[in-house]
């Protein structure tokens, strides 16, 4: 852009900011108790097409998407306005990832100081008006910038469509999949995604004290980032299971223009156009229906939260990461890898991999960015060694340790050949052209080239891994492809983008569910839960709140009785066969308002409060005992037999494989081969 002309917009541009981010606010206000209402309406999950509601269209498919817009732009408004202040002339892609990553610490350091300041925690529209006064102050940051006679450092010329394309995937995602994002229960991992935002709230640190229970064992130090915008739209709307999922939305609207300017960069007079806009929406719109749908480790059903709206921010930075790699950004490249590294526990493989593939087809090798990936690889190493040391030092509750160096070599012992269809986890969720891009090596250029040995690599580390491997874990192989096909030039023809289309139909087709109804039993069964006692029932909820306290000892009490009553069984028919599930799910749907006729009859109390009309003491931890009424209806509620993993055959993993151990020799022609390679190590130095 013309110097002159730059100048000329900045002097309007702290208006027309103001007056996006006063709509987004507006639109957030006035949107909250439309989104929290439409939220109620749970039970249209159930009826004969969930997918299309005539009589609350305005609600589900307007309001509430453009709500959450707003929401999204109104939090991410801070960073984006100080981004915009500050440091080099950013083009969109850049803008958004500096707003995403100024904003992380911005908005947890104003929630911790405005619930200090008025001792509680502030929710709904009193968090707003805190989000509304933290974006007038960098608003004025900004505008005095700009008195001075600094320039905007923006240039958003010819990025049009990319924004509008963002925008229009944030509403086709939520619009198609609306009671997905709405009403279904919580999977496991869901409810401890809500947990996590819910300790994150309370305490302003991530990690869970140890009397916690099991579920202190996650987040860790590099797994937490998501929990972060995942509080927000906590705070503001509540304890609801589409205040987790909304997060996957913001996710997809932050990545599609990284992926763009991937597409673009290098690459003078390098168009998308309409038609390829659409074909690459289509793409992401996929991927996020494959990963919601099929992408979990619930055995009935997939839920977004855990995993896929946490690795779908993480490849925001990851592939922002790259991006200022190519254009020689090496702030924003330190900023997106360390922020990468903090997302998912592979963040140090990916920036690992990334110079070494780098280093392999670029000529001539760029040098000076290699040794600044090599500083931001340290710096993720040094947050890994020394980040629990000083939190153990400072006596903060420390990161959790589900992905220690320990677990994590225990995964890497066990390795499988066989598994084929872990190729159909690369290739659906992106559909299919891009992995096929993957073998045009002679029509790739180098960028193309190094994303692809990144890809092949990240597929294949998880690939050989013989246990606990599903879906998820190749979103960081998803998503590169997509970039080696757009950026060769066969792509730029009509036929081309054509074919695309056609084969995501194709895609979509075979990573189709074998059931797209909502799942409603956890919710079912929890109505007949009653929980008692100062842990659970400490004071009166806040704004949006649904638990009555905060307490992590009730989690692990929780957790521990309900465990006990229904554990989970990790074969391979066990839930055709008998109910279980994630004790927490029935913990949050048990604390939902109950029918003036419900039967309660399981009684979760103190010890020394029990009464003879409690009934059976089941079992007790803790100074709490699980109290049994009627022990007919609990092995009728055991005995139900629910269709085992909804998802798509093609993309299912079999629960042996999910929860299996110990090297497994074939018994039959399609049995399994898993090698265990301490053994052999062991054999080879001659150790028992």
């Amino acid at each position: 852009m013309n110097p002159a002309v730059r100048r000329k917009t900045a002097r309007g541009t702290p208006l027309k900011i103001a007056l996006i981010v006063l709509f987004a606010g507006l639109a957030a206000w006035a949107g909250m108790p439309v989104v929290r209402h439409m939220l109620r309406l749970w039970d249209l999950g159930q009826s004969a097409n969930p997918y299309f509601i005539p009589s609350e269209t305005l609600g589900l498919y307007v309001v509430t998407p453009l709500a959450t817009l707003a929401l999204s732009v109104f939090c991410l408004a801070p960073g984006l306005m100080l981004a915009a202040a500050f440091g080099r002339q950013k083009g969109l892609a850049f803008w958004l990832l500096a707003g995403f990553g100024a904003s992380l610490p911005l908005m947890a350091a104003a929630a911790m100081l405005g619930d200090l300041a008025l001792g509680t925690t502030l929710t709904g529209v009193r968090f707003l008006a805190l989000v509304a006064s933290l974006n007038l102050i960098c608003l004025l940051v900004l505008a005095i910038r700009l008195a001075q006679g600094e320039t905007l450092r923006l240039d958003l010329e010819g990025q049009a469509g990319d924004l509008w394309a963002a925008l229009a995937l944030f509403w086709i995602v939520v619009a198609l999949l609306s009671p997905k994002f709405y009403w279904e229960n919580f999977s496991g991992d869901g409810s401890g995604s809500l947990q996590f935002a819910r300790n994150f709230i309370h305490t302003h640190w991530p990690f869970w004290q140890p009397d916690a229970g099991v579920i202190q064992q996650a987040p860790g130090l590099t797994s937490f980032l998501f929990v972060l915008p995942e509080s927000w739209f906590v705070r503001v709307w509540g304890e609801w299971e589409y205040s987790v999922r909304a997060p996957l939305l913001m996710g997809l609207a932050l990545l599609y223009p990284v992926l763009c300017a991937l597409i673009r960069v290098g690459r003078p007079g390098a168009v998308i156009g309409l038609a390829g806009h659409v074909v690459l929406m289509a793409a992401l719109a996929l991927y996020a229906f494959a990963n919601i749908y099929s992408g979990g480790y619930h055995a009935w059903f997939g839920d977004s939260p855990m995993p896929a709206a946490r690795e779908t921010l993480a490849m925001v930075c990851f592939m922002g990461y790259i991006l200022a790699f190519i254009e020689d950004r090496r702030a924003l490249m330190i900023a997106a890898g360390v922020m990468a590294h903090l997302s998912i526990p592979t963040g140090g493989l990916w920036l690992l991999l990334w110079p070494i593939a780098v280093v392999l087809v670029w000529r001539p090798l760029p040098r000076e960015r290699l040794v600044w990936a090599g500083v931001t690889l340290a710096v993720a190493a040094a947050i890994s060694v020394l980040g629990p040391v000083l939190v153990k030092l400072a006596g903060l509750p420390i990161p959790g340790d589900e992905f220690s160096a320990e677990g994590v070599i225990q995964r890497l012992r066990f390795v499988a050949f066989t598994d084929w269809n872990r190729f159909a986890f690369l290739a659906l969720p992106a559909g299919i052209l891009p992995a096929v891009s993957l073998l045009l090596w002679k029509r790739q250029d180098r960028v193309g080239r190094a994303l692809t040995l990144l890809t092949v690599a990240f597929f294949l580390f998880f690939y050989l891994q013989g246990y606990r491997v599903l879906l998820h874990h190749f979103i960081p192989a998803m998503i590169p492809p997509l970039v080696v096909l757009w950026r060769q030039d066969w792509m730029e023809r009509p036929m081309a983008r054509g074919l695309a289309g056609l084969l995501i139909l194709l895609s979509a087709w075979l990573a189709w569910p074998r059931d797209m109804g909502m799942h409603a039993h956890d919710r079912a069964f929890a109505a007949f839960i009653a929980t008692e006692g100062p842990r659970y029932a400490s004071v009166e909820p806040l704004d949006g709140e649904r638990f009555r306290g905060f307490d992590p000892k009730a989690l692990d009490t929780f957790h521990e009785l309900f465990g006990q009553l229904l554990p989970i069984g990790y074969g391979e028919n066990e839930p055709g066969e008998r109910f279980f599930g994630a004790p927490l799910v029935w913990w949050y749907y048990s604390e939902y308002p109950k029918v003036p006729d419900q039967v309660v009859n399981y009684v979760l109390k103190p010890l020394a409060d029990a009464t003879p009309t409690d009934g059976t003491l089941f079992a007790s931890h803790d100074g709490y005992g699980l109290y049994i009424r009627d022990m007919a209806l609990f092995e009728a509620h055991k005995a139900q037999k629910l269709p085992i993993d909804t998802g798509a055959p093609l993309l299912a993993t079999p629960r042996p494989v999910i929860f299996g151990r110990g090297a497994h020799w074939p018994e039959s022609w399609n049995d399994r081969l898993v090698i265990d390679l301490v053994a052999i190590a062991k054999s080879i130095l001659g150790k028992s």
